[in-house]
């Protein structure tokens, strides 16, 4: 079990981490728009970036799963019961 100060350690840096994320993010979109490529280069760039920020978007959402988790925050996903079996009904006897 980590102590409460290791705890602290960890909880800062996955917020570095997110910080991190978040700025990468950010960054290259704003790169991406500012670029003067021709068309098709465009369209190549324009695909990377969209990558790398769904990639440092997953990063951003885990480390903020983590965080909370870390912090107490985060509540365990509750298991659904699963759904029982109906007996099949007898069958019916001709008469």
């Amino acid at each position: 079990m980590a102590t409460k100060k290791q705890g602290d350690r960890i909880g800062a840096m996955v917020k570095e981490v997110e910080k991190l994320a978040k700025q990468l993010r950010v960054g290259l979109g704003k790169r991406a728009a500012a670029t003067g490529l021709p068309k098709n280069l465009k369209a190549a760039a324009d695909r990377l970036r969209k990558l790398a920020a769904a990639l440092a978007a997953q990063v951003e959402k885990y480390a903020h799963e983590v965080r909370k988790e870390l912090e107490g925050d985060g509540k365990p996903a509750r298991k659904r019961p699963k759904a029982r079996k109906k007996a099949p009904a007898p069958p019916v006897a001709a008469a």
